[in-house]
């Protein structure tokens, strides 16, 4: 998560790996338009990344709050672009006057905000993702 949420994408190039989410992820910190928008890994092992949702079936999440500046929209948009519906997106409002009273700057969807009420949308991102961890991993 946070720091290490990019890093989920990167060992994705492993054949290993099956079952990646992306939860805030923040590395390289957003200094720039172009550091926004860099997901963090080597052209290399994205094109390997992308070539393995096409021929293994690969696929991952992404978490996000649409306000957090570490985690920023422009990142999960490439994401969108390299890997198509390989790249499950769950990017939960924090705008200003949100339902859910989230602040602006809220950042930790599986951690700090996460609420266990029923329909709340961490809630609703937590299940998501024990039920990909299901499929993916037990083949439930």
């Amino acid at each position: 998560m946070c720091l290490t949420g990019g890093f989920a994408l990167a060992m994705s190039a492993d054949p290993t790996v099956v079952a990646p989410v992306l939860s805030q992820p923040s590395l390289p910190f957003a200094l720039s338009k172009r550091h926004k928008a860099d997901v963090g890994v080597t052209a290399e092992d994205l094109a390997t990344v992308v070539k393995r949702t096409r021929e293994d079936g690969l696929c991952m999440i992404g978490l996000r709050f649409t306000g957090d500046k570490l985690a920023p929209g422009e990142r999960f948009e490439t994401l969108r672009r390299a890997l198509g519906d390989a790249f499950v997106a769950v990017e939960i409002d924090s705008s200003r006057g949100n339902p859910h009273g989230f602040k602006k700057g809220a950042h930790s969807v599986l951690t700090e905000e996460l609420s266990d009420e029923p329909e709340h949308p961490t809630n609703d991102a937590l299940q998501l993702v024990l039920d990909y961890f299901r499929t993916r991993l037990l083949g439930a």
